[in-house]
């Protein structure tokens, strides 16, 4: 990590990868294993520690972002607030919210976005966001 703490774009090749992923937690240990763990499953991460570096990165980057994966509870910006600012420039951006410290039994689907509890393997991590961008490409292909 650079002294900006999480904000970086990840080193992989974009040629190879299974899609651009911005990961925002405010533990910027988290976020940055959360980045690690989708990089090992060929996926491009743009890391933030908060909503306003979130959002800087997405104005930058947002025709390339295949998703957004946000902690839920976060300081001065919670995730499902980012997510509806960041739908109003793109509105359907998929969306995964995790979280440790909240339970939500029947958050899946809220705000159109999906629900990942902490903690979770690479591998429930990334079948989980590959769920989500599969579950919209194939509504977005029925819509056409």
């Amino acid at each position: 990590m650079n002294g900006s703490g999480c904000v970086q774009p990840s080193a992989t090749g974009e040629s190879t990868t299974q899609g651009t992923v911005l990961v925002v937690d405010d533990d910027a240990a988290v976020c940055h294993v959360t980045g690690q763990m989708l990089e090992m499953h060929g996926y491009r991460v743009l890391y933030a520690e908060n909503g306003e570096q979130a959002m800087a990165l997405f104005d930058e980057n947002s025709d390339q972002i295949s998703i957004l994966v946000a902690d839920i509870v976060m300081p001065k910006m919670s995730g499902p607030q980012l997510a509806h600012l960041l739908r109003i420039q793109r509105p359907e951006l998929p969306v995964l919210f995790v979280s440790g410290l909240v339970s939500y039994s029947n958050f899946e689907g809220i705000m159109g976005g999906w629900m990942l509890k902490k903690p979770y393997s690479p591998s429930m991590l990334a079948s989980k966001v590959r769920d989500v961008l599969a579950t919209v490409e194939s509504k977005s292909e029925m819509a056409s």
